[in-house]
């Protein structure tokens, strides 16, 4: 049958609250480049990556019969600054149990549209899929020296999702590829850990990383720069000269506050349903302790860090040896911290 036209997906995703999307033709195979200089920067903890290698470097692996690609950016609040701190992205309810199921209806109402029964697989982070890429080529924004997707009309501050789908799509272009990140190098300067390098992002030293897939202890010396971050960093949006157009979250389910006095007193029977529905749930009872306690540290806050010290969890006492917590009163030295 003739390509679907873009006027009929653009007004089937509007319906979903999904107002920027680009589509393209399925690629057969993207270039391995990047995947290989991450793998050999090194990955820690996230050996699956390497694992699925192949497959992530074919996106009809996921669905073998798709001909397109739907891409969807949904945007969400900048963060708030100061104290103990988290990604804005986790502010509120689990994003990818939001936008998964929209993505979803959208391939169910493009088969009733058309009378069609295509196969679609929605994907949302998780599936071995190189989002940013297919992104990218889409036109939704080109992948900055912070290794984010940035758009010159909305910044970073989004969440991407991908439908993989059996209908002929006509192609529609998201109008911004091309690097504009110039001569910039804010988000490699402001970054506390020195993880911006050559415009990719060193996963083992990277703070969303450690504070969120890293299984064991944080050395002392990257823990230093924390500034306060507990679950995943936001610094390098945060300088980013393109988050000046950063529009307004897209979905009030995505928004939240995040009170100290709560976080502390979160206990393991009640880590479960304080952070229910929520992406921070992924952590376990152990690594939440550890990262309230290096967070804590890295901001000076040294007696809070103790009381978290006693837990008597192996995890985080391993991390407070490393840190030397309670052997001295000595506070992190900072190398300068963040700038921004």
């Amino acid at each position: 049958m003739d390509r679907i036209p873009p006027e009929l997906l653009m007004r089937l995703c509007r319906a979903e609250g999904l107002t920027h999307l680009a589509s393209l033709d399925a690629p057969a195979s993207l270039d391995p480049a990047g995947l290989e200089r991450m793998l050999a920067d090194g990955i820690g903890d996230l050996g699956w990556i390497a694992d699925e290698r192949e497959l992530r470097l074919r996106p009809t692996g996921m669905l073998p019969t798709a001909r397109s690609i739907l891409c969807v950016a949904w945007h969400y609040d900048a963060p708030h600054p100061g104290g103990l701190r988290r990604a804005a992205y986790a502010a509120g309810k689990d994003y990818h149990v939001l936008l998964r199921p929209k993505l979803g209806r959208v391939g169910q109402a493009l088969n009733a549209a058309c009378g069609q029964t295509w196969k679609h697989r929605a994907c949302v982070d998780s599936a071995p899929l190189n989002e940013r890429t297919l992104a990218r080529l889409a036109g939704l924004g080109w992948l900055g020296k912070n290794a984010l997707l940035i758009s010159p009309e909305a910044g970073s501050y989004r969440l991407l999702g991908f439908l993989l789908t059996e209908a002929p799509l006509a192609a529609l272009y998201g109008g911004h590829g091309e690097d504009r990140c110039g001569s910039c190098t804010r988000c490699e300067t402001a970054c506390p850990t020195k993880a911006l390098v050559g415009g990719r992002c060193l996963t083992e030293r990277c703070i969303s990383y450690l504070t969120i897939e890293h299984q064991g202890v944080i050395p002392r010396a990257l823990a230093a720069q924390f500034n306060g971050w507990w679950f995943g960093c936001d610094i390098c949006q945060a300088v980013c000269p393109w988050n000046r157009f950063a529009p307004p979250g897209e979905d009030s389910r995505l928004a939240g506050i995040d009170h100290e006095a709560d976080l502390l007193a979160v206990t393991e029977g009640s880590f479960d349903s304080h952070f229910a529905g929520r992406a921070i749930r992924r952590l376990s009872w152990p690594r939440f302790r550890r990262n309230l306690l290096v967070a804590l540290w890295s901001l000076g806050r040294l007696d809070e860090a103790r009381a978290i010290a006693t837990d008597g969890l192996e995890l985080v006492q391993a991390q407070a040896a490393e840190l030397d917590l309670l052997r001295n009163a000595s506070a992190p030295r900072s190398a300068g911290g963040e700038r921004c």
